[in-house]
């Protein structure tokens, strides 16, 4: 809870910054948009936060998502798909993706950072050849109308995220499933003598995180009215970032969904105030890195102080 209230506490007064420091930061486009781009990588971050847990990693997810933002697209717009199974495709994919991540990690023994940045190169040529490296464009219009519209004075997209994170936070604190999560993170030998599935929960946990990768990937297809050949790239770096501001630990059996809500806000608070005070994006770029080395530090620290 420590890391919650400090995480508010860095959100209200970067907030309060940027309101009196520039012109736009409180206009109604802005603070839409802020919340559009928490939207999409909130979700890849949850599910982020859900692996961290466990002690491993997921550098496809960027991937993942723009894998599926290719198949909505070419769904609708080159196969004759409707709407329900251009998504049902994305995400049926997306899921399909997490498997094979937790086949070559449990199965083969391969680390989750090498086995997923394979699975990222993969899909990464794979999105080229399909699109053939170009846009993709021609989606019904009725589809990309949930992402520009708001229900009542939140985004569509926003209402997802915080659904999608209430259910997820739920999962965590309730179901054996979540459980099973933080005990496997204190190790496999811990989480043997428990009498809990190794099998079971890695491949659960990276079948859920394809379903959410895929759910954002729909997300981010609606949001941009195309799909693009780099969708989703540097996402990882974001929800990596955004976990472990949260309060996850990359050594595993530690994170929560309310601190990664807020890392994400976090993250895209920076790179928001950054573009309104006429910092370039190369300079936030460093800042970011700067904030993710930081976290990972601290995290670090936490550890040590542990033992």
């Amino acid at each position: 809870m420590r890391t919650e209230v400090s995480m508010v506490l860095i959100i209200s007064a970067l907030f309060l910054l940027a309101s009196f420091g520039t012109e736009n930061f409180l206009t109604e486009y802005n603070l839409t948009n802020i919340l559009k781009q928490c939207s999409i990588i909130g979700v890849i971050s949850i599910a982020q936060t859900f692996i961290i847990i466990t002690g491993n990693i997921d550098i496809s997810c960027g991937a993942v998502v723009g894998m599926s933002t290719l198949l909505v697209a070419m769904g609708q717009a080159k196969w004759g798909m409707g709407i329900f199974g251009s998504i049902v495709l994305a995400i049926v994919v997306a899921v399909v993706c997490g498997l094979f991540n937790a086949t070559l990690i449990h199965n083969f023994n391969v680390p989750a950072f090498v086995a997923t940045l394979g699975s990222q190169t993969i899909l990464r040529g794979l999105i080229k050849v399909i699109s053939n490296g170009g846009t993709v464009s021609g989606i019904k219009r009725s589809f990309t109308e949930f992402a520009s519209t708001n229900f009542v004075f939140l985004p569509k997209l926003a209402i997802v995220w915080f659904l999608i994170a209430l259910v997820c936070f739920l999962i965590l604190k309730y179901t054996v499933f979540g459980r099973n999560l933080f005990v496997l993170g204190s190790g496999e030998e811990v989480a043997k003598l428990n009498g809990i599935s190794i099998f079971k929960t890695k491949f659960g946990v990276y079948a859920f995180a394809g379903l959410l990768y895929g759910i954002a990937g729909v997300m981010l297809c609606a949001r941009i009215n195309s799909a693009i050949p780099t969708a989703g790239e540097a996402y990882e770096t974001n929800a990596i970032a955004a976990s472990v501001l949260g309060g996850a630990s990359m050594s595993g059996g530690a994170g929560s969904v309310l601190g990664t809500l807020l890392g994400t806000v976090l993250i895209i608070l920076i790179d928001n105030i950054g573009t309104q005070f006429g910092i370039g994006a190369f300079v936030m770029q460093v800042v970011t890195g700067c904030v993710i080395v930081a976290a990972i530090v601290i995290d670090q620290l936490k550890k040590k102080n542990k033992r």
